[in-house]
């Protein structure tokens, strides 16, 4: 087959559905950590791998990655560089706008760029770590180019097959990207039929049942069943309206200052909003425990079906960012069951649907593999440890855009009062302002400096 006909063919997938692909053929290729450094769209290409790394000798040398640049002939480049240093850029706007002028498809970089406004206004994709100010002159040197490279404990070689968006960045091995795009394309198929099967209201228990994964491998087809019910038949209990109703009107900002007033730890360190969600979320807290697989591997996912109108899944996985344990699937049967949201102590894929959706999701990260024999469910509705805080069954979880609290819900009552009275007093300090007050005046008349601190 012709390398524009694979091409093709890979930018028909995603890095979720390509990963599982690898998984199921036990190849390496997912790397973890690569993110678009600005909005950019996913690139497909084949890899021009430059080896770059710290300068050691005090002779002047050519500008890294210029010679590969120049060098390029073919629009089905991406630029794959290896060996940067975090704080040092190995990338910017004059090497992005080169780039675009020679066609190639996007930059991935095992380090960090700089100059990131300059490759997003004449729309050239960068992946990396991240961004920085700090230039790589006098810092950073190319040391070779066309060779076998380390990116994020894969080996990647010149010429392989590379696919990036926002969910990561996985290269596939040239020699084997026609088993990887075969069976990609029967997991996408199948998992869209998955997907049907959620929307028309079937079970997700049953819908990601083992046997279903199993005959993606078998090659053999399945018939999935999509008639069913949409309606969540758990409802949420009075109480549970009552408490959420506490929190309508405030955000996560008041509700924790409210707690620091209070003595109350809930603040939940190191999970953050996937989007920059314009409200607030609230709802009791449905408690999941993960754990690594046994063998042979349990379940990763049983536990949806049980979860009321409402609430929200809070799920600890230990921090773990080597594989997801929520995808699209999840998500499209959670908003459909009026779900509240989802908490992770680790990462999620699949982000697009969420976005798309709407649907609200506070993670440690994102990123393409599976959990899928990776890690399964050990225990539901048990306390759990999320973030440095403890989370029982549910207690009130809060969260928007600046982040998730978790409210103690025996103590919701008092928290959601002090929370009101906090933001009713801030929102008079924006009105002294507004009016004309120094900012210093309308502070100490309303005691801005003790509104959080304990009485």
């Amino acid at each position: 087959m012709s390398q524009p006909d694979l091409l093709h063919r890979l930018s028909s997938l995603d890095t979720n559905t390509v990963s599982d692909a690898l998984d199921f053929l036990s190849l390496t290729g997912a790397t973890y950590g690569l993110l678009p450094l600005w909005n950019c769209p996913k690139i497909v290409g084949r890899a021009s791998t430059v080896k770059v790394g710290p300068k050691t000798e005090t002779t002047p040398a050519m500008h890294l990655i210029t010679p590969v640049i120049e060098a390029t002939t073919t629009d089905d480049r991406i630029l794959v560089i290896a060996g940067g240093t975090d704080g040092i850029s190995c990338w910017g706007d004059i090497l992005a706008n080169a780039s675009k002028q020679k066609h190639i498809r996007g930059t991935v970089i095992d380090g960090m760029s700089r100059d990131i406004d300059g490759s997003r206004d004449v729309g050239y994709p960068v992946y990396g770590r991240g961004v920085t100010m700090i230039s790589a002159r006098n810092r950073v040197v190319q040391y070779d180019a066309g060779v076998p490279v380390l990116v994020r404990g894969v080996m990647v070689n010149q010429d392989d097959y590379v696919i990036a968006d926002n969910c990561g960045t996985v290269f596939i091995p040239a020699q084997r990207i026609e088993d990887v795009l075969d069976l990609a394309e029967r997991i996408d198929h199948h998992q869209s039929s998955m997907l049907e099967a959620v929307r028309s209201g079937r079970a997700v228990t049953e819908v990601m049942h083992d046997t279903q994964f199993e005959a993606i491998q078998e090659e053999r087809p399945t018939s999935i069943d999509t008639t069913g019910r949409l309606e969540n038949p758990r409802k949420a209990s009075e109480e549970d309206k009552e408490l959420v109703a506490l929190f309508a009107n405030s955000d996560t900002s008041g509700v924790s200052d409210a707690m620091d007033k209070l003595g109350i730890l809930g603040q939940v360190f190191g999970i953050v909003p996937l989007a920059d969600y314009k409200k607030t979320y609230v709802g009791p807290a449905f408690t999941v425990r993960y754990v690594p697989a046994s063998d042979p591997p349990g379940s990763v996912g049983d536990f949806i079906d049980d979860v009321a109108e409402g609430d929200f899944v809070v799920i600890d996985n230990g921090g773990r960012t080597d594989c997801t344990v929520w995808g699209d699937i999840m998500t499209q049967y959670a908003g459909l069951r009026n779900i509240a949201g989802s908490v992770i102590d680790g990462v999620c894929r699949d982000v697009k649907r969420s976005i798309d959706d709407g649907y609200p999701l506070f993670t440690a990260g994102r990123w393409m593999r599976t959990g899928k024999d990776r890690v399964q469910v050990a225990g539901v509705n048990e306390t759990i440890g999320i973030g440095k805080v403890r989370v029982n069954p549910r207690d009130i979880v809060v969260a928007d855009a600046n982040g998730v609290v978790v409210v103690p819900r025996h103590r919701a009552r008092e928290v959601a009062e002090a929370a009101q009275k906090i933001e009713e007093s801030e929102e008079q300090i924006r009105t002294m302002i507004a009016d004309g007050a120094t900012i210093a005046e309308a502070r100490k008349q309303l005691g801005y400096h003790n509104l959080q601190r304990k009485e």
